[in-house]
């Protein structure tokens, strides 16, 4: 019978510090690797001939780069969930080997939770969808500079609102001093510049929605009122596998969407939601959300939609409308419109994950 190992390993751009431990002998091993598969794989085959490896390391900006190396070479490797990771409230000392060393003991004892490794082709378009978010924060930095920088000089639009076609053409018209002028044209170029990637952006990501592999979950979501194709894009590429979840409860916490309870004796307290899970797929839905504030049945899109669609995927998206309009003037009413938003996107998770898991023949 073989030895068996468990592994943490912190892993950052350029190393990773790795430490192993084995329950039954209690022998134990740590070492820092250039973050280089070469010799990350050479310092694997070593700790190979000690015994049988289980290793992980917690989901973060390196991705899923080391678990694939150690895929190709038949190794153990969950990434974890950083959200779900026990720290001690005394513990005030923070250093690689000492993440590495705590990651090993609590993957060992069963107390780490992995996520979902997607497939390189699934991770490629998730990025491509998740950097027109980015070019859409960029344009919001770069429109907040040229306000700024006007604002310092006095200068602000009062006939309607910021952007429109008409403060265009004000920004364009500005008499300003040859240097000043200079500064302007600059990040409007730079302006000019991330929408026309965007609108590229915009262009693939509708081209990918047309594939076999999204075609049919984004024309589903697309029913709910507030989801447009790229809200659906993000959820799908977010998600990922929705058959992972039993329930849609299970996908409202993945979200975040679930609120806080701390319960102790006989008193028991619910507080704001959790926020602990995906970001960008709570975000999709906290704003569709607030498009549930108009009367059901007034959107031509909408009818549009659910006429190309089965019968059973109507009628559960006509019921989302009707439902969650009446839940989100009912919390409205006795509590407020946050309150009511934030209520309606955690059901709204749950018409998400019953179009995505509908069979139709």
């Amino acid at each position: 019978m073989s030895i068996v190992f468990y592994g943490g390993l912190d892993v950052h751009q350029k190393s990773i510090a790795a430490f192993l431990f084995s329950p039954g002998t209690g022998e134990s091993m740590e070492e820092e690797i250039p973050n280089d598969r070469v010799r990350f794989l050479h310092a694997v085959s070593r700790w190979r001939k000690r015994g049988e490896l289980h290793l992980c390391y917690e989901a973060s900006s390196a991705g899923f780069v080391i678990k694939r190396w150690l895929d190709e070479v038949g190794v153990d490797c969950e990434v974890v969930a950083p959200g779900f990771i026990p720290k001690g409230s005394g513990d005030r000392i923070k250093t690689d080997r000492r993440d590495a060393r705590r990651l090993a003991q609590l993957y060992q004892s069963g107390m780490l939770r992995a996520v979902r490794v997607p497939d390189s082709a699934e991770e490629t378009v998730r990025s491509l969808v998740r950097h027109r978010d980015d070019l859409t924060r960029d344009m919001t930095r770069t429109k907040n500079r040229i306000l700024k920088f006007l604002g310092l000089r006095g200068l602000r639009y009062t006939d309607g609102h910021n952007w429109t076609e008409q403060h265009r053409k004000w920004l364009h018209h500005l008499n300003l001093e040859p240097l000043q002028a200079v500064v302007l044209q600059s990040h409007l170029s730079s302006l000019d510049q991330l929408e026309t990637q965007r609108a590229q952006i915009d262009q693939r990501i509708a081209e990918v929605a047309q594939t076999p592999a999204y075609h049919d979950k984004v024309q589903r979501l697309m029913c709910l009122r507030g989801i447009a194709l790229y809200s659906a894009m993000v959820l799908v590429t977010e998600i990922g596998d929705v058959h992972r979840f039993r329930g849609a409860p299970e996908l409202m916490s993945y979200l975040g969407l679930v609120p806080r309870e701390h319960s102790s004796g006989d008193s028991r307290h619910s507080g704001r939601i959790t926020k602990v899970g995906n970001t960008r797929g709570r975000w999709v839905l906290s704003e569709a959300a607030w498009n549930q504030t108009r009367n059901p049945g007034t959107s031509d899109r909408l009818r549009k939609q659910r006429r190309s669609q089965p019968a059973a995927v109507a009628a559960i998206s006509r019921k989302a409308e009707q439902r969650l309009h009446h839940k989100f003037w009912k919390i409205a009413v006795r509590k407020d419109r946050n309150t009511a938003a934030t209520a309606v996107a955690r059901e709204m998770a749950g018409f998400v994950w019953a179009l995505l898991t509908l069979e139709v023949a």
